[in-house]
């Protein structure tokens, strides 16, 4: 699963990115805590980022928070690893 990475230029914007990929619940417009966790967790997954114990209690803990927030921090994680590969690719480490 790709999560898109942006650059967002508006809450709406970042929002319907992340139900792009993940789709909010039937019913509900905006995803769950455990649906943010994922979000972030792809990204950290398709960076090749690992977590250690404290590093998932925050990520507990700002899942909590709002989808299009989750979507940014993961677009972060996105754009930041996208930049390195490129950098890397281009011989500047």
């Amino acid at each position: 699963m790709t999560v898109p990475a942006g650059p967002f230029e508006s809450e709406h914007e970042a929002r319907s990115a992340a139900h792009s990929v993940i789709p909010p619940a039937e019913g509900s417009t905006i995803l769950t805590s455990a649906q943010n966790r994922q979000l972030i967790g792809d990204a950290l997954g398709e960076a090749g980022v690992r977590t250690g114990a404290y590093d998932d209690q925050i990520l507990k803990w700002l899942s909590g928070w709002e989808d299009a927030i989750c979507a940014v921090v993961a677009g972060l994680v996105s754009r930041a690893h996208a930049a390195g590969m490129a950098a890397r690719e281009d011989g500047k480490r």
